[in-house]
């Protein structure tokens, strides 16, 4: 396979995937198992709810770096880190912005002499020991040249040190996590149709000012033609058609509209048809006989007929007007 490693590569994953046996076998199946996660999970057939994590930037940042080998004494090189935290803390600079002042390609690496010269604008001064030391823990490309000022200003200049922010601070996300969208009660708009008719009225009218064909809003979801398209598609094609509708129109039409089959599914060809009247009829070449003028475009929308009660109020003020015009002579067309 082309697949170079180094004796201690190989060793250590003899180490990790030998078997029991006095001959020291070497799981394979085990050790396929694990690469293969960079695709699929071993038994998701059994169950299919599983969600497979995808590949991100830190799952191959060990491979995708080059640390230069030598002495690295952790208990040395943290108190130096821990006085640039104090002087960046004190002096209150923000590090990274100058490294990128010599990162021209945007890359995350400086030369070794940009490195060290930004370090002296915190003055602070180590033993040569202990500054090759700090550059070889932030050389990562495998030569001698090149450091990554990224990771050393997460330890030294991160958010949460400079300006006390970040997801710990953040009590948000216990209320609110990433994967639950915040609920809002807003509507856009409100209008209440009598019924289905009334909102099919409304629509004629809308397509037909603006010359919408409206479906070719929805056939782009419905990839095998089948008129049928899910409840969320056939909310996103009106609002790619522009026709902004209330819930409760939206909820009509869900419900008139509704596809003989599982789950919640529109039928949007028979919605089509139903607009499209506005226009035309379909089979009219069957049938030339067909009325064409009897499309309902006119619309109530919570308009009610008056009460009785309602015209005796609306008869009473109207003869105390009549009253007020007759003794004071005047002419009421003249004030409007």
């Amino acid at each position: 396979m082309n697949l170079n490693l180094t004796e201690n590569e190989f060793e250590s994953l003899h180490e990790k995937y030998q078997t029991n046996d006095p001959e020291k076998f070497f799981n394979y199946k085990a050790f396929i198992a694990n690469i293969n996660k960079a695709f699929t999970i071993k038994g998701i057939d059994k169950n299919p709810e599983v969600t497979v994590a995808p590949i991100v930037k830190s799952d191959t940042l060990l491979a995708r770096r080059k640390y230069l080998g030598g002495r690295s004494e952790e208990e040395e090189i943290q108190p130096i880190l821990e006085e640039y935290r104090t002087a960046v803390q004190n002096k209150r600079i923000h590090l990274k912005p100058v490294f990128q002042d010599f990162d021209i390609t945007k890359n995350g690496h400086v030369t070794k002499a940009q490195f060290l010269r930004v370090l002296d604008l915190l003055k602070i001064a180590a033993p040569d020991n202990i500054t090759m030391m700090l550059l070889r823990r932030y050389m990562d490309k495998g030569n001698l040249d090149e450091v990554n000022y990224v990771d050393f200003c997460e330890e030294v200049d991160n958010e949460t040190m400079l300006f006390g922010v970040g997801r710990d601070f953040n009590h948000s996300f216990e209320y609110f996590p990433k994967t639950m969208a915040r609920v809002s009660n807003a509507e856009i708009i409100r209008n209440t149709p009598q019924g289905v008719e009334d909102c099919l009225a409304r629509l004629r009218v809308l397509c037909k000012q603006q010359r919408i064909r409206i479906g070719e809003f929805f056939r782009d979801f419905d990839k095998l033609r089948s008129g049928f398209i899910t409840k969320s598609q056939f909310r996103i094609g009106l609002n790619m058609a522009k026709v902004q509708i209330s819930s409760q129109e939206f909820e009509l039409l869900s419900k008139e509209f509704k596809a003989p089959k599982e789950g919640e599914h529109v039928c949007w060809k028979d919605f089509v048809d139903r607009v499209d009247e506005v226009f035309t009829k379909k089979n009219l070449e069957k049938d030339n006989d067909i009325d064409l003028n009897d499309v309902r475009t006119q619309t109530i929308y919570s308009k009610q007929d008056p009460t009785e009660q309602d015209c005796q109020e609306v008869k009473d003020i109207v003869e105390r007007f009549k009253e007020v015009i007759r003794k004071n002579r005047l002419d009421a067309k003249s004030f409007f």
